[in-house]
C-alpha cells in the first residue's frame, strides 16, 4: 500500500468536502440537531405525575397526608374529588395519573395504632410510567405513615420490621439524561458517519469520477482508506461538539479519563465510516446507499445498544444482534465515562471489540467493492 497515493486521495476527498458547502454543513448539523432533539424529547424520568386525592376522612391527618403527596417533586397535586364516579371521569379525561383514596377512619386508626390503609390508584395505559409512579407511591406511603405515627402517638414506630436505606452508587439524582444523552451521542456517531460515508463513495458511482481510477495503481484499500480518512476526521470534529454539548449544555458531568473517551470514539468512529464504506461498495444509488445506511444503523444503534432496553435482557437473536454491531460497545464506553468515571483498564474488552469491528468491515468493503470500480 502506497501512503502517497492515499494521501493524494484524502486530499482529493477533503477538495471536493470544501466544494460542496451544503453537504458540508449537513455533516456537522444532522448530529448536532439530533442531539438536541433526543437529548431534550427523550427522557425516562418520571416527574409531576397528575395526582387527584379522595379524602373520606377530613382529618388533620389526613390532609397532611395528601399535602405530603403536594409537596414531592413527583406528584402534582389537582385537587379534590368528591365521588368515585368524578375520579374516573378524571382518568377517563387523562386530568389524573395517580389517585390517592383515604377512607374514613384513617386518623382515628392512626391515633389507636391499628393497622391503616389507604388506596393508591395508578393509570396502568403506559406500564413502564405505571410500575415507576407505584415504587414512587409505595415509599411516600410507608416514609409518611411512618411520620405520621410518630407525630401522633409520640413514640418511634417502625412500619416495616426492617429499615432498609438505599444509595446509588452512580447517579445519585436518577436523572436520565446522566444514561441518555451520552447514549444518544453513541447511536449519532454510527448513524450520521456511517450515511455520509456511503453517499460520498455512492455520488462518484452516479457521476461517473470513480472511474478515473481504473488507470491509475491504486488499489481498493488506499481507495476506501482515501475516503474514510476525511469522513472520520470530519466525524470526530463532531464527536468534540456533541461532548462540549453534552457537558456544558445538558450539565452531564465528564467524570471518567478524557483520553479513554477519545481512543474510543476514534475507533468507533472508524467503525462507523467503515460501515458507510461497506455499504456504498455495493449500492448503486444516493437513494438506496441512505436506505440501507438508515437500516443498518438507526435501529440496532437506538434498539440493540442498551439505550432502550438493557442489552443484558436481550434473548436470542435480540442479543446476537446487539453484539454484532459497535453500537454496544461504544455505549459501555460513553455512559461509562461520563457517569461512571471510568479509565482505559476497565474498558479494554470493548476496545478489542471495536478494533475487531474495524478490520472486518474495512476487509468486507475491500471484497465487496467491484475490481473494475477502483
Amino acid at each position: 500500500m502506497s501512503l502517497a497515493r492515499v494521501a493524494a486521495l484524502v486530499v482529493l476527498e477533503l477538495t471536493a468536502l470544501m466544494r460542496d458547502p451544503f453537504r458540508l454543513t449537513m455533516v456537522f448539523a444532522v448530529p448536532t440537531t439530533l442531539l438536541l432533539l433526543f437529548g431534550y424529547g427523550l427522557t425516562l424520568d418520571v416527574e409531576n405525575l397528575k395526582f387527584v386525592a379522595l379524602d373520606s376522612d377530613r382529618t388533620p391527618q389526613s390532609r397532611e397526608y395528601i399535602e405530603a403527596f403536594t409537596h414531592s417533586r413527583y406528584f402534582q397535586n389537582r385537587g379534590l374529588v368528591e365521588s368515585d364516579r368524578a375520579l374516573e371521569h378524571l382518568f377517563r379525561a387523562g386530568e389524573a395519573t395517580v389517585a390517592v383514596e383515604i377512607p374514613a377512619g384513617f386518623g382515628r386508626d392512626l391515633k389507636a395504632g391499628y393497622h391503616t390503609q389507604v388506596a393508591i390508584w395508578i393509570d396502568g395505559t403506559s406500564p413502564f410510567r405505571a410500575e415507576t409512579a407505584r415504587s414512587y407511591a409505595e415509599a411516600m406511603h410507608l416514609a409518611i405513615l411512618g411520620r405520621l405515627a410518630r407525630e401522633t402517638r409520640g413514640e418511634a414506630v417502625e412500619i416495616i420490621p426492617a429499615s432498609i436505606e438505599m444509595r446509588f452508587w452512580y447517579n445519585q439524582s436518577l436523572e436520565s439524561k446522566y444514561a441518555f444523552v451520552p447514549g444518544i451521542m453513541a447511536a449519532l456517531l454510527l448513524v450520521a458517519p456511517a450515511m455520509f460515508t456511503a453517499i460520498a463513495v455512492v455520488r462518484e458511482k452516479e457521476l461517473g469520477s470513480i472511474t478515473n481510477f481504473r488507470a491509475t495503481p491504486t488499489t481498493r484499500l488506499e481507495f476506501l482508506l482515501g475516503k474514510q480518512i476525511p469522513h472520520a476526521a470530519i466525524s470526530f470534529l463532531n464527536f468534540i461538539v456533541l461532548s462540549l454539548l453534552t457537558v456544558f449544555l445538558f450539565g452531564v458531568p465528564l467524570t471518567g479519563s478524557v483520553a479513554a473517551l477519545t481512543v474510543g470514539a476514534l475507533l468507533y468512529i472508524l467503525c462507523a465510516t467503515a460501515l458507510g464504506l461497506l455499504v456504498s461498495s455495493f449500492a448503486k444509488s444516493q437513494f438506496a446507499a441512505i436506505l440501507i445506511a438508515t437500516i443498518v444503523t438507526v435501529l440496532p444503534s437506538f434498539v440493540y445498544s442498551g439505550l432502550m432496553i438493557p442489552v443484558s435482557s436481550l434473548a436470542g437473536g435480540a442479543a446476537v444482534i446487539a453484539r454484532l454491531y459497535p453500537a454496544m460497545y461504544f455505549l459501555d464506553i460513553s455512559v461509562g465515562v461520563f457517569t461512571k468515571g471510568l479509565g482505559f483498564a476497565a474498558l479494554a474488552p470493548d476496545y478489542v471489540a471495536l478494533a475487531a469491528f474495524l478490520v472486518v468491515l474495512i476487509a468486507a468493503a475491500a471484497a465487496f467493492l467491484p475490481k473494475q470500480e477502483a
